[in-house]
């Protein structure tokens, strides 16, 4: 179905995007643990700048996650059931509780994200004061692509229990 195979693409891509931060992350983190044990300098921005990189790596990647089926799921449950029973319990499990989680994390995360922008707050957690909107955006946007990620799933598991419904 071309929807999966647009959305997977973009979960891909997106993952394989967002990966290439962690090469700023861990620079940044090494030059802090130099400035602060070495030059007894430490930095007023690096924490900061360590986070924001972390939290859009740990969002955006969600999508990714999902579709390479790496989160946490329960084995022994789940490795029992024939193919059709897994379709069946994966859709459930989208379709009940994370699509609706995702489609309100995403609405909310829009609110929030338009707040910051819309009244150009800072963040205060140091002396920094770095918008807070452009961290704020990362959440929508790493829901929806969960969300997306979610359909993908949806559909595939309908794939399936058509297909194994009817040899």
């Amino acid at each position: 179905m071309r929807a999966i195979k647009w959305i997977d693409t973009l979960s891909d891509w997106s993952g394989t995007l967002i990966a290439w931060l962690a090469i700023p992350l861990t620079g940044i983190v090494v030059y802090e643990v130099f400035m602060r044990y070495v030059m007894n300098m430490p930095t007023q921005w690096v924490y900061d700048a360590s986070w924001m990189l972390h939290s859009t790596a740990f969002l955006i990647a969600g999508a990714y996650t999902l579709h390479v089926k790496r989160h946490v799921r329960i084995d022994m449950l789940y490795n029992v059931l024939s193919t059709r029973g897994k379709a069946i319990f994966d859709l459930l499990v989208f379709g009940v509780v994370v699509l609706p989680v995702m489609a309100f994390l995403t609405w909310e995360g829009v609110a929030y994200a338009a707040e910051a922008w819309s009244t150009g707050e800072k963040l205060s957690t140091s002396l920094w004061q770095f918008p807070s909107a452009p961290i704020r955006t990362m959440i929508p946007v790493g829901f929806f692509l969960v969300l997306l990620q979610t359909v993908a799933e949806i559909l595939r598991c309908l794939q399936v229990i058509r297909t194994e419904g009817h040899p």
